[in-house]
């Protein structure tokens, strides 16, 4: 999951450049949510909204720390959170 900032104009090229960042390092797209602007449960950089987006994808797990190095350095991402699924 990844929360852009709302005043971003295009979010989906960012969305296109996250997507495309997984494939490159062997990842395979499953799924991916865009939930639109919503408010947010507290100010994150003094915004109160933020523009949603969910991936869920497949790849090793030591080069998901790339996808994080990436996301750590995009100045429009204001959160952005990782996990590990369940498969059962």
């Amino acid at each position: 999951m990844m929360i852009l900032e709302p005043e971003l104009e295009d979010h989906q090229a960012l969305t296109d450049e996250v997507q495309e960042v997984v494939r490159n390092l062997g990842g395979e797209i499953e799924k991916v949510d865009a939930w639109g602007k919503r408010r947010l449960a507290y100010p994150l950089q003094k915004r109160t909204e933020g523009h949603y987006s969910v991936f869920s994808f497949k790849m090793e797990p030591e080069k998901v720390s790339e996808v994080d190095r990436i996301l750590r350095l995009k100045q429009q991402v204001l959160r952005y959170l990782v996990t590990l699924r369940d498969e059962s």
